[in-house]
């Protein structure tokens, strides 16, 4: 979730970074189109999902591959890129499709649940959050903040709001979703004075942020498998040669970040 974020803006920063003189230039707005396309992304990802969280499928993605399962129930982390192996490019867009497991030992789903609800407490777990509260609590649903801070030749920081939704599907089974569909970037050029860019307008960075997680009690644990979909602007003409290295390496160490820091917390 959130680191998964903090390697998207180290990856798309460090694009523009190659061009500081015309970065003013590099401001986009966010179409109708582009999010029509994501959203249109994200319901046919939801719906396989729903299928497993009613039963009709395997509840984990890892229990098609008894390898994969193995693996994870080993401690071993679990990471896949969806769509073939590569982003899902849209109009002005890209989709990062990614998914991972983990094995959670000593803990039980809602152990993990009330962490990841706990947005008061994200700021000391994931290092890409520099603010982080609770704004809202309304039965299974959560509103929380974040302010994302990513250091670098080009600073990323972005206000995000994040809803989001557990619920237990049955004995020892959980379902989560969370949508981060505000994001407020502000402007770090040097004569911005702090200033902040209307939403749905700035570098793309990040437009959209969602995370479907799926939890089992098994062996004594858990095994908590997240699929993240998040969207950014297209690469810009001329700076493909510098994404193509990293763009394939960076969101599959983010959500590996993720994972691992949310079991490290559940093992204070």
């Amino acid at each position: 979730m959130e680191s998964v974020v903090r390697n998207i803006l180290a990856l798309l920063a460090a694009c523009f970074a190659f061009a500081p003189l015309v970065r003013a230039q590099l401001v986009v707005n966010l179409s109708a189109k582009t999010t029509a396309e994501f959203e249109s992304y994200a319901a046919n990802v939801r719906r396989e999902l729903e299928e497993r969280w009613s039963g009709k499928k395997s509840l984990l993605f890892i229990d098609q591959d008894a390898k994969a399962r193995e693996q994870v129930l080993g401690g071993e982390l679990f990471i896949e890129q969806m769509n073939g192996g590569k982003p899902a490019p849209i109009s002005d867009g890209l989709i990062h499709d990614w998914l991972g497991a983990i094995f959670i030992p000593n803990r039980t789903p809602a152990q993990v649940v009330h962490l990841l609800e706990d947005f008061d407490r994200h700021k000391d777990i994931y290092p890409a959050v520099a603010e982080s509260k609770t704004v809202e609590r309304t039965g299974d649903h959560v509103l929380g903040r974040w302010q994302l801070r990513q250091k670098g030749i080009v600073p990323v920081v972005l206000d995000v709001d994040e809803d989001v939704t557990y619920q237990r599907i049955g004995p020892g089974k959980w379902k989560g979703e969370a949508y981060a569909r505000r994001v407020i970037e502000h402007d770090t050029g040097l004569f911005a004075s702090g200033r902040k860019f209307p939403e749905g307008e700035g570098h793309g960075y990040l437009w959209r942020l969602y995370s479907y997680w799926t939890f089992e009690a098994v062996n004594g644990g858990v095994i908590a498998e997240c699929r993240t979909l998040s969207l950014s602007r297209d690469v810009p003409p001329g700076l493909n040669w510098a994404v193509g290295p990293y763009i394939q390496k960076m969101p599959h160490d983010s959500l590996a970040s993720t994972l691992k820091q949310t079991r490290d917390a559940l093992a204070k």
